[in-house]
């Protein structure tokens, strides 16, 4: 696995929650957040939260080798996008192990995207 990469003004980050026992279509929606959006320090902080995030897919898959498949359990999808819309890199986590502060930018698109504005 590798590092996200730099966010730029051009990037869009991608977040989309998947499994679960029960499946609602409105919590599973994926979130868009076009960097363009926010300032320097709120794309520098919002890079921090996916290496964090990559960081425990990581680890999460160290600790999961071997082990036989547990519960089902909800996972988010993550990826950033470059200007053109190609696919730069991507990660799946469990929700569980998603640095809190993400799930809280993950909340904010959702918000914005109900309110008829774009994230």
């Amino acid at each position: 696995m590798s590092q996200p990469p730099r966010l730029t003004p051009g990037s869009v980050v991608r977040l989309r929650r998947e499994g679960g026992v029960a499946h609602f279509p409105g919590l599973s929606q994926p979130r868009c957040i076009r960097c363009d959006r926010y300032s320097e320090a709120q794309r520098d902080e919002l890079w921090q939260l996916l290496s964090r995030a990559e960081a425990e897919a990581e680890a999460e898959a160290e600790a999961e080798a071997g082990r036989a498949p547990g519960a089902d359990r909800r996972r988010f999808r993550l990826s950033v996008e470059d200007a053109n819309g190609a696919a730069s890199w991507a990660v799946a986590v469990a929700e569980e192990a998603l640095p809190p502060g993400l799930i809280e930018w993950w909340r904010r698109a959702e918000t914005q995207a109900e309110n008829g504005s774009a994230p």
